[in-house]
């Protein structure tokens, strides 16, 4: 892991009292425990997310635990208020080039129905329209 990215989570993880896990994780938002991906949590963290002094690595950190919790969520058939989404979504645009690779990856455009993420609608959307 990038020593960046591990310092952005490690600054992440001691604002919101997170574990940080070793240094052999490689996907840490993906291994964080159950524990924190629930509501909650993910609540949590679209709000730290404007934390101010979080820059661009923190913010991609973040995003990337907002977008698998969300994910996880929907997996869970647990709604996604259009509220908490649109809120999602305004970060995404407020910064788009920041974010364009999780956007792309969570889109999976040209990928059929079957073989996608529960977010992946909601995604494609932001892709296309912005929204």
């Amino acid at each position: 892991m990038e020593g960046n990215m591990r310092e952005a989570i490690a600054r992440v993880c001691q604002g919101l009292g997170l574990p940080v896990g070793d240094s052999f994780s490689q996907d840490w938002a993906y291994e964080l425990p159950e524990e924190f991906r629930t509501r909650e949590f993910f609540e949590r963290y679209v709000a730290a997310y404007s934390t101010p002094g979080y820059g661009p690595a923190e913010k991609r950190v973040l995003m990337q635990l907002i977008l698998d919790v969300a994910n996880d969520l929907l997996e869970r058939n647990e709604s996604l208020e259009e509220e908490a989404w649109e809120k999602v979504v305004a970060l995404l645009q407020a910064d788009r080039q920041l974010h364009w690779d999780l956007i792309e990856h969570w889109a999976l455009m040209g990928e059929p129905p079957e073989n996608v993420f529960r977010l992946t609608s909601r995604m494609r959307t932001v892709r296309e329209n912005g929204t």
